[in-house]
C-alpha cells in the first residue's frame, strides 16, 4: 500500500469513522453470538496484531 500524507484533520476524521464502524461491527457480533466483551477484546487484539505484522513485513 502506498504511503500518503494526511492532515491531522483527515486523520482525525478517519479515526472517528473507523471507531464508529468497528464499534457497530462488534455490537452486531455480540448481538448475533451473545459473546462477552472478552471475546471482542481478543478479536480486536488479533486484528491489531495482524496489522502490526503487515506493517513489519512492509518495512523489510
Amino acid at each position: 500500500m502506498s504511503q500518503t500524507e494526511y492532515t491531522e484533520d483527515q486523520l482525525s476524521e478517519m479515526r472517528e469513522d473507523a471507531f464508529v464502524n468497528i464499534k457497530e461491527a462488534c455490537k452486531r457480533l455480540q448481538e448475533r453470538t451473545m459473546c462477552g466483551n472478552e471475546v471482542v477484546i481478543k478479536m480486536l487484539n488479533e486484528v491489531s496484531q495482524f496489522y502490526l505484522n503487515q506493517n513489519e513485513k512492509n518495512k523489510l
